[in-house]
């Protein structure tokens, strides 16, 4: 009988323990933290940036215990979600009891940015694929989004965002306790790409005299040419400086090559010593009555005033001309 009675009374003071043990906290009567969020409409691909404030001290409450949880609902759309019971919706913790015992109550910053085809390619770091998808609150990535980040782009719409109290043991156990949204603007077409500059348009502005010299070999050199390929195109304009007057010597020298050459394949009887002589044998050639038949020698000359007429020739488009009229008044002598 007295072991009746002790059992009956010690399942009397069991009962006012294992209830309060298996309470359940009246999410409701809890604190309601602050939630911004910046900016609050963009294109696919924004940055986004959430920000949760005034978190309060739960670490008395009993178990099955509180904790906050956000739902972001951005890629719902493509049927994607975080694996959790929050109702199809991305739902992650931001404040959880373990937290409030360690006494860390700061601020929360959740950062990440919306899916656009527009997005960089996610890059390895440390053994993982990131993007800028990801979500990362407080500089720590806590969910990761590198297959869709730059694959789609978010649909455009108005989407909640919800700050919420579930409970430990249940989270379909909720309660909303704040809501901020932000509104999906279509996407601006993509910009049309520049023609690159390749030189054409300082060329032709050099030559119409519309800059000076420096700003010409100013622009040339911005777009990478080298001292030798803006030489090249003050060769092309007519503008390089010995083209003002006489012949360079290098010019010069393209002449006497080619004269000296001639006269390495010219015959003892047909010497070839300048070029007002080759010019008046090739038109004694030319005009001569008998064409059926031209020995070598006379071949091998003609060979010869045509290698220097082609040196005289370069050298009269780059010289402005000057080597050729000198050769005009050489023949009409």
């Amino acid at each position: 009988m007295r072991k009746q009675l002790a059992f009956g009374f010690m399942g009397l003071l069991l009962i006012p323990v294992l209830g309060q043990a298996w309470a359940t906290t009246d999410l409701t009567t809890l604190h309601s933290p602050n939630i911004s969020i910046t900016p609050t409409s963009g294109p696919p691909g924004t940055k986004i940036t959430v920000t949760i404030t005034n978190l309060p001290d739960i670490s008395k409450e009993t178990y099955p215990y509180p904790e906050l949880y956000i739902y972001l609902p951005f890629s719902k759309p493509f049927g994607v979600t975080v694996p959790s019971h929050c109702g199809g919706e991305d739902c992650l913790p931001v404040y959880m009891h373990d937290d409030a015992l360690r006494h860390d109550f700061a601020d929360r910053a959740i950062t990440f940015s919306l899916f656009s085809t527009s997005n960089p390619k996610p890059v390895y770091l440390n053994g993982f694929e990131n993007s800028v998808c990801d979500i990362v609150m407080n500089g720590k990535t806590i969910e990761r989004f590198s297959t869709l980040c730059n694959t789609k782009d978010e649909p455009t719409g108005t989407y909640q965002i919800r700050l919420a109290w579930a409970l430990q043991s249940d989270l379909e156990q909720s309660y909303t306790t704040n809501t901020v949204q932000f509104t999906v603007t279509p996407g601006s077409p993509p910009a049309t790409p520049q023609v690159a500059d390749n030189g054409n348009a300082i060329l032709k502005q050099y030559q119409n005299n519309q800059i000076s010299r420096a700003e010409f070999e100013s622009k040339l050199k911005a777009l990478g040419w080298n001292d030798e390929q803006i030489r090249q195109a003050e060769a092309v304009v007519g503008k390089l400086p010995h083209q003002l007057g006489a012949p360079a010597p290098d010019q010069f020298k393209q002449v006497h090559e080619g004269a000296a050459k001639a006269e390495q394949v010219a015959t003892p009887s047909q010497p070839i010593s300048t070029p007002s002589a080759q010019l008046s044998e090739q038109s004694t050639i030319t005009s001569s009555s008998d064409q059926q038949t031209i020995s070598s020698p006379q071949q091998n000359s003609s060979w010869a005033v045509a290698t220097v007429l082609a040196s005289v020739a370069v050298v009269a488009a780059i010289g402005g001309g000057i080597v050729a009229v000198k050769q005009a008044r050489k023949i009409s002598r």
